[in-house]
């Protein structure tokens, strides 16, 4: 049964998508879902090369997350930003709270031949105790 759904978003399109995966599981099975941002000041956000997401971009990005997933079905919508290396923080986060499943996108932007998976989905897959859902 899933009753907690982490839904790990970085604001790009993959993202946007898993989100409206999270909100079609989280109606089905009327389960909380909790929006995490993990976001670096090194410069590096989601291990890749780019500005550094500030605290109030991040809390930002996960309230208008939070309130997509609120206007597809009522589903109950928790927001948290954590700093730190996205893989430790999203399975420390999902560890934390009990997730159920973690849902998440994929840019597979690794210039690896093959890659489809992105380098923190695919740590998230490796390493997760719960199902993960990655939303390409």
């Amino acid at each position: 049964m899933i009753r907690h759904i982490l839904l790990a978003t970085d604001g790009s399109f993959a993202a946007d998508r898993a989100a409206d995966f999270a909100a079609s599981l989280a109606v089905r099975y009327r389960a909380r879902v909790t929006v995490l941002h993990a976001f670096s000041t090194s410069g590096e956000p989601a291990g890749l090369p780019g500005p550094a997401w500030t605290w109030a971009a991040a809390q930002s990005a996960v309230a208008g997350t939070a309130r997509h997933l609120t206007s597809m079905g009522g589903a109950e919508v928790e927001t948290t930003v954590v700093e730190g290396p996205a893989p430790n923080v999203i399975l420390g986060v999902a560890e934390t709270l009990g997730a159920d499943m973690v849902v998440m996108g994929a840019r597979g932007a690794s210039p690896w031949p093959g890659q489809t998976l992105g380098s923190v989905s695919h740590a998230i897959v490796e390493r997760a105790a719960c199902p993960v859902l990655v939303v390409k």
